[in-house]
């Protein structure tokens, strides 16, 4: 298991997610002792922080599925198509038009986006 895989699992943690929220909520908890000039370690978990946060937010609101966090892939695939389908939006309000949708398959499970998530052995 690589370094920031161990990173993402622990950023991805009920427990870390929860200290994450608190610390931004409660002016006394702190994340790391230091609060500025992060280490290259202390960024990456950080970014990983945030991109699990916005994950749970998007599986609470039900706009995608809990089984995607059964996989690293899955989860990026959503944080691409996310990230894609905000450049639409932007699109929109300048005029352009473009249909974006993702499926993505592996181990014969497939996941679509954004088609109400429906997935399909």
């Amino acid at each position: 298991m690589g370094f920031g895989t161990c990173l993402r699992k622990l950023a991805k943690s009920i427990s870390s997610q929860n200290t994450f929220i608190a610390a931004k909520e409660i002016n006394g908890i702190k994340i790391f002792e230091n609060s500025i000039d992060f280490s290259k370690i202390q960024s990456e978990y950080l970014s990983y922080l945030y991109f699990y946060k916005s994950l749970y937010e998007d599986i609470y609101s039900k706009k995608v599925s809990e089984k995607i966090l059964n996989d690293e892939i899955y989860e990026d695939a959503y944080s691409y198509y996310k990230s894609k389908h905000e450049d639409k939006k932007d699109d929109k309000s300048k005029g352009k038009q473009r249909k974006i949708q993702a499926t993505f398959i592996k181990d014969n499970t497939k996941i679509k986006f954004p088609e109400n998530n429906k997935e399909v052995k």
